[in-house]
């Protein structure tokens, strides 16, 4: 199966955005994990409108399992320990509801931290995530994970290093393709991206702006290739950054947009989805 990180090199431009909407989108049960350390979690209050208690789930209390025991892809997924939100399990909500699911579909959601002040008591937390993820994997279920922006020598690097795709969010303007250039010219993502086949889960996720956009070409002729490009569409986005309903979505350009990223990142990985099941059976 899949492990896919989103993240940003230059600002966080709809970072958590993106990562919520491919997870929506996505063609098979999926556990999106928000995982930025420069912000609290924005789907609470955002896609899940204000509507669940802090109590329950979160990644502090997935850091305080890993503390207690060894955490299983099984405990994350069970409601009894509440470490992720079923959200195709969520009884309707009338006043406040949260976005609808495409029919079947299966999405678990790990809310980020909701208090900064832990953030440095759970350093360990970072270099044991991407067994979980793997875990998670090999059960059949794909792991898309919101990193928000990857600062220099960042602690979570070891998730990059595990997924099997790497998204960069990134506006499609020169100040970006600038700021992304120059940050991986730092070694830590330097070596990374350095030497055969390290660099090719790398792509990136453009966004346009509302004005002075550059082509998209500009980007993969300095930069690394280019996934997708997403509109400009804010009201359309909102629909999961801020849980705003969306009555019409076959006019949401955002929506839509995400809809052909995913199937191309799908047909991206397949390759590599096949070859572990072929190896597994």
């Amino acid at each position: 199966m899949t492990v896919i990180a989103f993240t940003s090199f230059a600002g966080s431009p709809g970072v958590s955005t993106a990562a919520l909407a491919f997870a929506v989108h996505w063609p098979r049960p999926v556990v999106l994990f928000e995982a930025e350390t420069a912000n609290v979690t924005s789907a609470m209050a955002g896609f899940f409108r204000s509507n669940l208690p802090p109590t329950v789930a979160g990644l502090d209390k997935v850091a305080m399992a890993y503390a207690r025991d060894t955490l299983t892809w099984e405990d994350l997924l069970n409601p009894e320990t509440r470490l992720s939100i079923a959200v195709h399990d969520l009884p309707a909500i009338d006043a406040m509801p949260t976005p609808a699911l495409p029919p079947d579909h299966r999405l678990w959601v790990v809310p980020g931290f909701f208090h900064l002040t832990i953030i440095d008591g759970v350093r360990g937390l970072w270099a044991r995530l991407p067994g979980l993820f793997r875990s998670l994997s090999d059960a059949g279920i794909d792991v898309i994970v919101d990193l928000g922006r990857t600062t220099a020598n960042d602690i979570r690097l070891p998730i990059l290093d595990e997924a099997d795709r790497v998204l960069v969010c990134a506006a499609a303007t020169m100040v970006d393709l600038n700021r992304v250039y120059r940050r991986i010219e730092l070694p830590d993502l330097a070596d990374r991206l350095d030497g055969i086949g390290r660099a090719e889960k790398y792509r990136l996720l453009l966004t346009d702006p509302p004005a002075e956009s550059i082509p998209s070409s500009d980007f993969a002729t300095h930069v690394m290739p280019v996934l997708a490009s997403l509109p400009f569409d804010p009201g359309g986005a909102a629909t999961f950054s801020l849980g705003k309903p969306d009555p019409r979505p076959g006019r949401n350009l955002y929506r839509q947009a995400i809809r052909r990223a995913v199937t191309i990142l799908d047909d991206q990985t397949r390759p590599a989805r096949e070859t572990i099941v072929g190896k597994a059976s």
